[in-house]
């Protein structure tokens, strides 16, 4: 059983590890990626394209503030997308600055 302090319920099924940035974290099956990342204290989550970080705001879709690489592919919602095994994510990547590309 996972044991977390944040949850409001127990969560107690299938308990797994993701990959944040290179690190494990605890998951589990179900849940989205975004509260896998709370419930392990990451909150700051996103660069936008002019270099601010920032958290999740809303937790349902519609802010755009949780889009992270997830398994190879950007802009994913981090509270749209349900956690898998092996799964790696990547927290404060913005391909365009990445790409060097600058604003205002």
């Amino acid at each position: 059983m996972t044991k977390r302090t944040q949850d409001i319920t127990e969560a107690l099924d299938k308990p797994f590890s993701i990959q944040v940035n290179g690190i494990s974290i605890p998951a589990v099956e179900g849940e989205s990626v975004l509260s896998a990342l709370l419930a392990s204290n990451i909150r700051q989550i996103m660069k936008n394209d002019y270099g601010a970080e920032s958290g999740a705001y809303c937790g349902m879709g519609v802010c755009h503030c949780c889009l992270l690489h997830i398994d190879g592919r950007h802009k994913q919602r981090a509270c749209q997308t349900i956690v898998k095994p092996n799964m790696t994510i990547e927290t404060g990547r913005n391909n365009v600055l990445d790409q060097g590309v600058k604003h205002g």
